[in-house]
């Protein structure tokens, strides 16, 4: 990052890179700080879609977090061998090919690596794993919840900045530097001493802007667009108060989840049966695929507690 006198040259603002601006926030620019903002909500989504299914007895030759990627940003991806290396399976992206049957099937397609690998792939040497029923990548889906989410940060930021600063400073042009700085020491909760010909000079006029706060409103908001997102990835979630709910209008609350869950399970399990069925001969076990929990974690924390309830009761 080139810099000149000390300052970034693309910086306008008299402030350091990093450094604290007035408004509380980094030097970065609005645009700046909304595309982290993305970012970071775009990342989140994505990690808990790639982790929601566990391939069991996948080949060790595939990578399994490179087919989740693929089916979640490409909405398909493949299982093949080559043919001159029958049984060394790999999981790659798919890029389909015609003809196609009359149920809209590829009957040929191309296995590409991102190092440049190619295999040219049919049912004879591999299977297409979908993402959903739909065919239609989820990615999408995440890209505009990313965005919307993003929105109501960028309204949240702006009322707690209007609650911080409830007033608009009008004056001269001729002063509008001497009352930036005002500004800026009001803010930063330093002592507001500019030396002036006296603040009469300065004609400030203080505006009340009355803007209520919407703290609870605004989180209400995000709350639901959560809700709205576990949906789309097929966790269950509840947008009410479960113990105010029966236990029928629960599991009718969580049928949509439950379906959405079913369509990418339902995907991952057919491509499986179709290794097992074609290629099993090649399989050290059968492929299989589940909707991923932390049993591991579970197993020790039950080993564990049953181990101390033992020494407690030996004394």
């Amino acid at each position: 990052m080139s810099k000149r006198g000390g300052k970034n040259r693309n910086n306008n603002t008299g402030y350091k890179y990093g450094q604290l601006r007035p408004n509380g926030g980094m030097r970065w620019q609005s645009a700046q700080l909304n595309g982290r903002l993305y970012d970071y909500y775009r990342t989140l989504m994505m990690q808990m879609a790639m982790m929601r299914f566990r391939w069991i007895n996948l080949p060790d030759t595939c990578d399994e977090r490179y087919l989740e990627w693929q089916l979640l940003t490409e909405g398909v991806a493949t299982i093949a061998f080559p043919a001159r290396a029958k049984g060394e399976f790999v999981s790659l992206k798919a890029a389909t090919e015609g003809p196609f049957t009359m149920y809209g099937n590829p009957s040929r397609w191309i296995g590409v690596g991102d190092n440049g690998t190619r295999i040219r792939c049919n049912p004879l040497n591999g299977v297409l794993v979908w993402d959903n029923s739909a065919r239609y990548p989820l990615l999408n889906g995440i890209d505009l919840y990313a965005n919307e989410l993003t929105h109501i940060r960028m309204a949240k930021r702006i009322n707690r900045l209007h609650l911080q600063m409830p007033f608009l400073l009008t004056g001269p042009q001729e002063k509008k530097q001497e009352m930036i700085n005002l500004f800026s020491k009001i803010v930063g909760g330093e002592p507001a001493v500019i030396a002036t010909d006296g603040l009469s000079s300065m004609e400030i006029t203080a505006i009340q802007t009355g803007v209520k706060y919407m703290g609870e409103e605004l989180a209400q908001d995000e709350s639901n667009v959560w809700n709205r997102i576990y949906t789309m990835l097929g966790i269950r979630n509840s947008t009410f108060k479960l113990e105010r709910q029966t236990e029928d209008e629960i599991r009718a609350q969580s049928q949509p989840s439950e379906l959405v869950k079913m369509s990418p399970l339902a995907e991952r399990r057919r491509a499986a049966e179709k290794l097992n069925k074609r290629f099993g001969e090649y399989l050290d076990a059968p492929i299989k695929v589940e909707w991923r929990q932390d049993n591991e974690s579970e197993n020790w924390n039950l080993l564990h507690n049953m181990q101390t309830q033992i020494e407690l009761m030996e004394g």
